[in-house]
């Protein structure tokens, strides 16, 4: 019985001896799992941190240039290393590099992540020195000015879209537009440009990074970007000393004349000059400018005379809104404080001062110049001060507002923002912060629903102090003229129209449902009533210019002027006014990862030289399966050609030395980890380094004292 006891002590004590050994295996695999994981997910991390930096060194001017002439071929990051290589698209000699591909490899602890993406450099462009958006130009040049396009040979452009529009050709024909814009151009040694309508707007057009549709665009866009760091001078301005306005060091001060700017002195400046009336540089005087120059008006004649020494750097644009008369701002109103519905559009009519008959609250007609309150009603105030503003009799607004719950939580909706009539906007809700005065077409800004830029954050009604809306110009907005082919009846087909027939519309939302509570519809209108009056104006107006009477742009220029594009100087502007500026564009992009576990399981692969013929070359060992996808990207088969510099491991178990990096060293790799995956290898001196610090040893391998081959 004693022996057998013993035995049975002896077994067990075996047994769990086996269990011991097994489960600190076991765990020894799971370590080494973790491990790896860790290690894939590093090297990918490494591999995109490397695409970012090398990313931030490509972009130059108006090009790409190669990352590694500041990184170098590898860099050594967190433990591990990233390395770059970079391929340039073909140009021609001395051009800029606009399209380029760039590899990043990561790797970290056996686990390598390869990030391959091709880019393309977009550069933000305008129209040029000189852009003429005008119906019509005459001309007069004295002497020689200069226009230039510099290395962009950007030539002088003229939007023909307003000639067009105002079916001008009887009058002013196109030809005569463009001969007098082409003197302008031949004089200043440029060239001409009248592209065609299309070729403006668009995700190529002509207008594509400054993102406005034409020039009066560009002008209420930096108007509506003012802020109180700007300077604004109201009425005309006559300039005799010298004024310096903008000098802000980031180039993008706005500077907003509000009326005729006539400079017999010297005015210099950086930054946006914008002049809503005649500009007048006599000779003796001076304008010298670094940026934008936009000089609009809505006159039927609008003189720009340059004849005294004029220097613009950038871009001249000059933004002429002469139309013919005729139409009116109507505004209609719509409410029910319990939501209307798509079948009744109109909401509840009860106590309308229509009586109820129309599906419309309240409704007026030429709001531009009948409303009950000054300001005339081109700006239409909803609400001042938390009280109604100067025209509640037109828009009931604050009416409305007493009918909701003071704690309903609201919200404000451009609808069809596409016809703005270039129209800004004052909101004031209490509790957030101050809030400028911003544009239609850009929406609410940092105060807009995430996603949408019409549709406010949600408020309490309560809460809303302050409301107007201001049409900048109303032949941009929807027209809507009687027509009996279209509706017999206006306005009653606009108010049974759930879209208001795309007319802007100013919407008040309940937050909780997004149910419509109330609108406020703007829209250029002619009754037919009308119809025979403005068809008599429009005729005067046409026989006036048909009589030789000025009309369009006068423009002169003396031998002292200088226009000369520079895009740089615009691109300051871009955060303030919205431009792109430069772009990079991912055009592709692809990637290839081995984990750190097929990494230990390929050691055994086949031999590739990675990144042949330069300084980051090196030699590794490629599994079957990677191998076709490795020699696709350039690497090749077998090892590296000397060049001078590191040529990897050719596991020939010996030390060729040199301290350039380009040697060999012995090493035991994996130590301590159990015989079977140990072995002896050879590495460059520059990979050294980070095989220690995943814990190999320098030199061959050894258990009680004697190596387990590889190296020897």
């Amino acid at each position: 019985m004693g022996r057998l006891t013993l035995m049975l002590v002896m077994a067990a004590a075996i047994s769990g001896a086996v269990f011991t050994i097994s489960t600190r295996g076991a765990m020894s695999d799971t370590d080494r799992a973790h491990a790896e994981g860790q290690a894939d997910v590093l090297a990918r991390e490494i591999a995109e941190a490397g695409q970012s930096v090398a990313l931030t060194q490509m972009v130059d001017g108006d090009g790409f240039i190669d990352p590694t002439a500041a990184l170098g071929d590898a860099q050594d990051y967190e433990g591990g290393q990233f390395q770059i290589a970079y391929s340039p698209g073909a140009t021609a000699p001395g051009a800029p590099v606009t399209e380029a591909t760039v590899r990043v490899t990561g790797s970290f602890g056996g686990a390598i992540h390869t990030v391959e993406s091709e880019y393309r450099f977009d550069p933000m462009d305008a129209p040029g020195p000189l852009w003429l958006d005008v119906p019509h130009v005459v001309s007069t040049v004295v002497g020689s000015p200069t226009i230039s396009g510099t290395a962009d040979n950007h030539p002088v452009h003229v939007d023909r879209r307003k000639h067009d529009n105002l079916d001008l050709e009887g009058l002013v024909p196109l030809a005569e537009l463009t001969a007098n814009a082409a003197a302008i151009a031949a004089a200043g040694g440029s060239s001409l440009a009248i592209p065609e309508a299309a070729a403006w707007t668009g995700d190529t057009g002509l207008l594509e990074d400054l993102n406005v549709s034409d020039g009066e665009d560009l002008y209420q866009q930096a108007v509506s970007q003012m802020t109180g760091a700007d300077r604004t001078l109201a009425g005309d301005q006559l300039v005799t000393g010298n004024e310096t306005w903008g000098r802000r060091r980031q180039g993008d001060d706005i500077t907003h004349v509000e009326g005729n700017l006539t400079i017999t002195g010297r005015v210099s400046g950086h930054g946006a000059l914008l002049v809503n009336g005649a500009l007048s540089v006599p000779a003796g005087g001076a304008l010298d400018w670094e940026g934008l120059v936009v000089v609009r008006s809505d006159a039927d004649v609008l003189p720009v005379s340059l004849l005294g020494r004029v220097t613009v750097k950038g871009m001249l644009v000059i933004a002429h809104q002469a139309y013919a008369p005729g139409g009116h701002l109507d505004v209609s109103v719509y409410r029910d404080a319990n939501g209307m519905s798509s079948s009744a559009p109109g909401g509840n009519v009860t106590g309308s001062p229509w009586g109820g008959r129309y599906p419309f609250f309240q409704h007026t007609h030429a709001f531009d110049i009948t409303p009950s309150r000054a300001p005339r009603g081109d700006q239409v105030f909803f609400l001042e001060g938390g009280n109604g503003g100067k025209h509640e009799n037109e828009t009931r607004f604050d009416a409305f507002l007493d009918s909701l719950d003071p704690d309903e939580l609201i919200q404000i909706r451009f609808g069809n923002p596409n016809e703005h009539g270039f129209s800004t906007y004052g909101l004031d809700v209490d509790g957030e912060d101050a809030m400028p005065r911003g544009t239609v077409q850009r929406g609410f800004g940092a105060f807009a629903q995430a996603n949408d830029p019409t549709l406010s954050k949600p408020f309490r009604a309560g809460d809303l102090r302050d409301l107007d809306l201001d049409v900048r110009s109303l032949r941009a907005l929807r027209q809507s003229f009687d027509d009996p082919a279209v509706c017999a009846s206006y306005p009653v087909c606009i108010g049974n129209d759930w879209n208001r027939l795309g007319s802007l519309g100013l919407r008040i939302l309940r937050a909780s449902d997004g149910a419509r509570l109330y609108e406020a519809s703007f829209y250029w209108h002619m009754r037919r009533d009308e119809e025979a009056a403005h068809e008599a104006e429009e005729a005067a107006w046409r026989a006036r210019i048909a009589a030789g009477e000025a009309f369009g742009t006068t423009l002169a220029m003396g031998g002292d002027v200088t226009l000369t594009y520079d895009i740089g100087e615009i691109s300051e502007l871009s955060d303030k006014m919205g431009f792109d500026g430069n772009e990079v564009v991912l055009v592709s992009s692809r990637s290839h990862h081995e984990t750190a576990a097929e990494g230990r399981a390929n050691e055994d692969g086949t031999l590739v030289c990675h990144n042949p013929g330069k300084p980051s070359q090196q030699e590794k060992r490629i599994s079957d399966s990677d191998l076709t996808s490795h020699l696709r990207h350039g690497d090749t088969e077998g090892p590296c050609e000397d060049t001078g510099g590191p040529t990897g491991g050719d596991d020939d178990g010996g030390d060729t030395g040199g301290d350039d990096g380009g040697g060999l060293v012995a090493l035991c790799n994996k130590p301590r980890r159990g015989s079977d995956d140990w072995w002896d290898r050879n590495v460059t001196v520059l990979e050294l380094p980070g095989h220690l610090a995943h814990g190999c040893l320098a030199g061959t391998c050894a258990l009680n004292g004697k190596s387990t081959g590889g190296g020897d």
